[in-house]
């Protein structure tokens, strides 16, 4: 039984629908996608899911496994956990199932980084994208895993002088993503703001060099506040619009842009505006 179809058959059970599942953390569509397998939930999307449905997040995960394969998987944890990693690459690849491919993706990434300091180049690149091809595979997708596997190949790729830019850039582009420096400078410029300190917040924010574009709405509101602030509320409402036609904003998100844009629209004399942003947060309560 996969796990879509267990969450499924532990949601009928149950007599919920899928909208009473979902709750606020997903959409009700998401969780259709999950139950048909056609998306797989993060760890922390899951652990949710079990809990609304009062079942184990370990039973959803359990494979069907019987006879040798469900001795073989204790053997490979063993292994693991004695760091003997060949002999436990070995035991893991011959299963099936999310913990395996973990397993092998961790395995593989002690052997990479192993070989590379024994300057076995070939063997370092080769282990390092077998470790992140298992990776990418399962439900338990390490970025810290990625990190270091594209470390591997960058430095690989340097030995051997070839594909070095693109190499490099890969890493980069995940060590951006991990460290996730976005997102500090986001929160202490949202701190900032809100302990009146306008001038730290402006800091946090010039602070940011790369600007993902997941990222780019929160930013742009957090622009328009700041402006507004200093009480430049038609520079205000520029950022804040440009955030708004981007779409695809979070609830909180939206309410801190009518919140802002109400003001910006108050005290530029526009109050048929200013009152329909006030509407808006109003429907966002309601919903």
């Amino acid at each position: 039984m996969t796990l879509g179809e267990k969450l499924r058959k532990a949601r009928t059970e149950k007599g919920m629908t899928q909208a009473e599942v979902a709750g606020g953390r997903i959409t009700r569509n998401m969780l259709s996608q999950i139950e048909n397998d056609v998306a797989s939930p993060s760890v922390g999307t899951l652990e949710y899911l079990a809990a609304r449905l009062g079942v184990r997040a370990g039973w959803l995960l359990e494979d069907a496994q019987t006879g040798g394969e469900a001795q073989k998987l204790p053997r490979a944890r063993q292994l693991l956990q004695q760091q003997n990693w060949h002999e436990c690459l070995d035991a893991a690849q011959a299963l099936e199932g999310d913990e395996a491919l973990a397993i092998q993706a961790m395995a593989a990434a002690h052997l990479a980084r192993a070989a590379l300091d024994d300057e076995a180049f070939s063997d370092a690149r080769a282990y390092a994208e077998r470790a992140l091809e298992s990776s990418s595979r399962g439900l338990y997708r390490s970025q810290a895993l990625q990190l270091s596997m594209a470390a591997v190949l960058a430095r690989c790729a340097q030995q051997a002088g070839q594909d070095v830019e693109q190499a490099v850039g890969e890493y980069r582009r995940i060590y951006l993503e991990v460290q996730n420096g976005v997102e500090y400078h986001l929160l202490m410029a949202r701190y900032q703001l809100e302990q009146e300190h306008i001038q730290a917040a402006e800091r946090e924010i010039w602070s940011i060099v790369d600007l993902p574009e997941k990222s780019r709405a929160e930013y742009l509101v957090l622009r328009g506040r700041i402006a507004a602030k200093k009480e430049q509320y038609e520079n205000a409402a520029l950022y804040l619009q440009q955030a708004e036609e981007l779409g695809g904003l979070s609830r909180i998100l939206r309410r801190e842009l009518y919140r802002c844009m109400e003001l910006c629209c108050r005290e530029t004399g526009d109050y048929k505006q200013a009152y329909e942003y006030a509407a808006k947060q109003i429907a966002l309560s309601e919903a």
